[in-house]
């Protein structure tokens, strides 16, 4: 029997889904298959969880079509393998993945398959534009946003392809895992039953996001994307994170509101070009994903005080704006973007921290988990990566606290400051592992760092760091 099967990854969507729109136009049986390899078993609790739902929601929409997810566990090569033993005449289809162990794979089953004349088709899905397509004069890769995004507006966006109208079935399925026998919840322990009320899953709930955005805050997304108690952002980096709607509608969607200038538009759109420089990023420079950009900072004096860590982790710094935003990650599964250079900026400047202990805390906890976004923020802020910020801009939580809550609104929310209880708040105390031992009043009513000492400490280590590097 002739298939052809769609290997589906972090493109977890009917529509503008390149791969699975190339695979339906030769009038052969599709097969779509989605594999549970080693990095994403690995991959932290509440990403596993939420991507279960990710699947069991893609597995639905399938099924309106008369098709069928296949789930399989382990070495995608040997996946596929298996499956060209089963079938004979087999064709390939996936859209690209960018870092490193993906590329890597990706390669390998290639070279494996193509001597044999299996057909293997590699699609652009994941970004705007894959990261050849923008390099510098010379030939090299952009290490700073700014030029990047002049070269990369530059370029025409690929317009979305529809979604297939009919699936052909094999005459035979092959063999399928169950989805409950993955166990993608079992490290998320009991707090899948509060972020269940948060998560906005699928396709069509990513498209009822998208259009409420462009038609209700678009127009006022540039002046108060940053003020943390109000809900001004799109929300969808949650559908992103498992491309359930494609970065491409995103862009088509907001350039096409004709109700609102440009210039507003381009904020927004801009943010998805950080997301295509993240990996980007990660495409020329691996290393970015788990170790310092700039090598030199290999050699940065970070203090190693588990107490302090876990007091960040858990949201009991006495910071109110830093302590809500751990929370609201907790509560959750995400952060207001604000909260996160805060709540870093703390962690590797008032506290002395490595950067690499929030970045594996965060990819534990966000259900919009995306590696290069998350490497690259974080080396952003500890001025380890490119186009860092200087180390020695340290954020006052503060004054952040003063100039994006004004009112306290977010801190409350999610603290229930002045012992006024909030639902978010009560979440946090029913969520949280009993041997962490913490109620209501374990809250510590200082700072556990003084503002101005962790700062000077800060700026102290960092000019040694300067001097030793120069000497060097």
């Amino acid at each position: 029997m002739s298939v052809n099967v769609v290997w589906f990854r972090r493109d977890l969507r009917l529509s503008d889904n390149p791969a699975l729109y190339s695979a339906t136009q030769n009038h052969r049986p599709v097969i779509p298959l989605f594999i549970l390899d080693e990095h994403t078993d690995n991959a932290g609790a509440a990403f596993k969880w939420r991507l279960g739902l990710s699947i069991e929601n893609l597995s639905l929409d399938l099924k309106r079509y008369n098709s069928k997810l296949i789930l399989r566990k382990g070495n995608p090569l040997n996946v596929l393998r298996e499956l060209k033993s089963s079938f004979g005449d087999l064709s390939i289809f996936w859209n690209r993945l960018y870092d490193e162990n993906s590329v890597k794979r990706d390669t390998e089953i290639k070279s494996y398959f193509e001597p044999q004349g299996v057909s293997v088709t590699s699609t652009e899905g994941m970004l705007l534009h894959s990261p050849w397509k923008t390099q510098t004069n010379s030939g090299s890769y952009y290490k700073v946003f700014t030029p990047f995004w002049r070269a990369l507006s530059k370029l025409k966006v690929k317009q979305i392809v529809p979604k297939p109208t009919k699936f052909i079935q094999p005459l035979k399925w092959p063999e399928s895992d169950d989805l409950s026998e993955w166990k993608l919840d079992k490290q998320i322990d009991r707090g899948k039953e509060y972020l269940i009320e948060t998560v906005h899953v699928g396709e069509e709930r990513a498209k009822i996001s998208l259009n409420n955005f462009l038609h209700q805050r678009l127009k006022n997304y540039a002046q108060a994307r940053d003020r943390v108690d109000l809900t001004e952002s799109s929300t969808l980096s949650e559908n992103l994170a498992y491309g359930e709607i494609s970065s491409r509608e995103i862009w088509h969607s907001a350039v096409g509101q004709k109700d609102v200038d440009f210039d507003k538009k381009e904020i927004f759109i801009r943010q998805l070009a950080w997301r295509d420089f993240a990996w980007y990023l990660s495409y020329y420079s691996p290393h970015i994903l788990r170790k310092n950009w700039k090598s030199e900072w290999d050699h940065f004096p970070w203090r190693e005080n588990e107490d302090e860590l876990n007091s960040w982790k858990r949201g009991l710094t006495g910071q109110p704006i830093v302590d809500a935003g751990m929370r609201e990650m907790y509560v959750t599964g995400r952060m207001h973007n604000r909260v996160r250079m805060i709540v870093a900026s703390y962690l590797t400047k008032h506290l002395l921290l490595d950067w690499r202990h929030g970045l594996k805390w965060f990819e534990d906890c966000l259900i919009d988990w995306d590696p290069a976004s998350n490497a690259m923020g974080w080396q952003w802020v500890a001025g380890s990566g490119p186009d860092a910020s200087p180390f020695f801009r340290v954020f006052n939580p503060e004054l952040q606290s003063k100039k994006f809550d004004p009112e306290s609104k977010y801190q409350m929310k999610y603290l229930g400051l002045s012992f006024k209880r909030t639902p978010e708040s009560d979440k946090f105390y029913k969520m949280v592992p009993k041997s962490w031992n913490i109620g209501e009043k374990s809250r510590p009513s200082i700072s556990i760092v003084d503002l101005k000492f962790g700062r000077d400490r800060a700026l102290n280590s960092y000019s040694k760091f300067k001097k030793i590097i120069a000497d060097k």
